[in-house]
């Protein structure tokens, strides 16, 4: 079975509902690779909470030409999933101090949820990388396909 390698959305604009479709599309995507409901799940909140971050602490609230770009990749290979989040603005805390006290656990949360995290701030913005290691029977079943593909290519 034929898996998609990745989905790369560049100058999409940093928007609730922008995002929302990207999580749409996030989910599809997930859907066709060999992943446990769970890991699904997990890359979908993870990914989903990152641009969230970027939408929410890029970009000023009245600033309608911030934008970011989300790349998601199977590595089959590897054995992982990577997301990447990169936007292109600076940091700024919520404007609803309400809103603030109730939250803040966004990077927190992606930790919990990623095999691994890394976090780049500069002056031109952000970068979230998140990478899943693969479940064992994830991996199996990864093989199990990838010797499906051999043997057609054979013939």
């Amino acid at each position: 079975m034929l898996f998609p390698d990745e989905i790369r959305s560049s100058g999409v604009r940093a928007d609730p509902t922008e995002i929302a479709g990207l999580r749409v599309v996030t989910r599809r995507w997930l859907a066709k690779l060999p992943l446990s409901e769970d890991q699904r799940q997990d890359i979908l909140l993870a990914s989903y909470e990152a641009l969230a971050n970027a939408v929410e602490h890029a970009y000023a609230p009245d600033d309608a030409h911030g934008t970011l770009d989300y790349e998601a990749t199977y590595l089959p290979n590897e054995g992982e999933v990577v997301v990447r989040v990169v936007d292109h603005g600076s940091w700024h805390d919520a404007v609803d101090s309400d809103a603030r006290r109730s939250r803040g656990h966004g990077l927190t949360l992606i930790r919990n949820l990623a095999s691994d995290v890394q976090v780049s701030a500069g002056p031109k913005g952000t970068v979230v990388e998140m990478r899943w290691v693969l479940e064992e029977t994830d991996r199996a079943e990864n093989d199990r396909a990838g010797d499906e593909l051999s043997s057609h290519d054979a013939s």
